[in-house]
């Protein structure tokens, strides 16, 4: 079937295990009508709106020294001045590239992607100013601006993935002269499903949610001590939101991507490790797409009959 949501969760380094999650859907027929994503969701998301497909990606993060991404130097009063250890501006040049790639422009916008290639994106960030999700292009509005969709991407999913102290906060210039302070949408909403909840008419189209699983995610979590009861206020505060916009609901269905013990900041992944990741994530959307429920369920949509489901689950078979 054709023309699905979807969203990428945060999770740095990792996001290779999205890359291979979307070969598996990309094999099975699947096209996007929108895409959203939070820090290296948004990463995925925006390169997605700008026409790049799994095949086009792999080679682009497999080639990538994520130590760039650590731009300047760390140096502890860089930190307190700045409020953050790396500039982050790599990320933008790096990201602006890519979209200049496809694109032809400078700063390619929202309205750029979405005019060529027919996509719509949305990204998340944390505004700590006003003490508010931030969705662009969308609640840009809000600030004064007169075309959000006209607001660069590369800037965008730079303040999207601003993790607090390791990256500089991204400094909004608003219309009027104010300025907004933003962080990494993970503060937020780290996995926002909840930007595609149907409204009265009911969903048209599936969103299909990328969710990258560390071993610790757990669906309950112990308060028996005063250390288990901060970890589960702090958990619940991240997460309690996005875990309840996939309860009860019939518009998505998440792929759950194991990670292993690769953490968001290792940035000296190795050409195995990505690999690992790559593969894992593979796998579980053909698994994902294997389950008769989730054909099932794609099959209550007017898009379309979903597409069979023959790809092996052995990414050696695939080469």
């Amino acid at each position: 079937m054709s023309g699905a949501n979807a969203v990428f969760k945060g999770g740095g380094v990792k996001g290779i295990a999205l890359v291979g999650a979307l070969a598996a859907a990309e094999e099975r027929g699947h096209t996007w009508q929108a895409v959203a994503g939070t820090s290296a969701g948004a990463i995925t998301a925006a390169l997605v709106a700008a026409g790049y497909t799994a095949e086009e990606l792999k080679p682009v993060l497999f080639g990538l020294d994520f130590n760039k991404f650590k731009d300047g130097h760390f140096k502890f009063f860089h930190l307190l001045r700045e409020e953050g250890l790396y500039k982050g501006q790599y990320v933008i040049d790096w990201l602006e590239g890519l979209l200049m790639q496809k694109t032809g422009k400078p700063f390619a916008s929202f309205r750029d992607l979405e005019e060529r290639f027919g996509i719509g994106l949305r990204v998340v960030s944390t505004d700590v100013t006003n003490m508010r999700m931030l969705v662009l292009p969308d609640d840009l509005a809000d600030y004064g601006f007169s075309d959000p969709k006209g607001f660069p991407v590369s800037h965008a999913v730079r303040a999207s993935m601003s993790i607090p102290y390791f990256f500089e906060p991204y400094q909004l210039a608003c219309p009027g002269g104010k300025t907004a302070t933003l962080v990494d949408g993970g503060l937020m909403s780290n996995f926002p499903v909840s930007l595609f909840a149907p409204g009265a008419g009911g969903a048209q189209v599936p969103t299909l949610g990328y969710y990258l699983k560390a071993p610790d995610d757990k669906d309950s979590l112990p308060t028996g001590n005063l250390e288990e009861f901060t970890h589960a206020l702090i958990t619940t505060l991240l997460e309690g939101h996005d875990r309840d916009a996939v309860l009860h609901q019939s518009y998505e269905r998440s792929i759950d991507i194991p990670t292993g013990s690769i953490g968001t900041t290792d940035f000296d992944l190795t050409e195995e490790q990505k690999q690992w990741l790559y593969d894992s994530g593979y796998q579980a959307g053909v698994a994902f797409f294997a389950d008769p429920q989730v054909v099932a369920w794609l099959g209550t949509f007017p898009a379309g009959a979903v597409a069979e489901v023959a790809a092996s689950t052995d990414p050696q078979e695939r080469e």
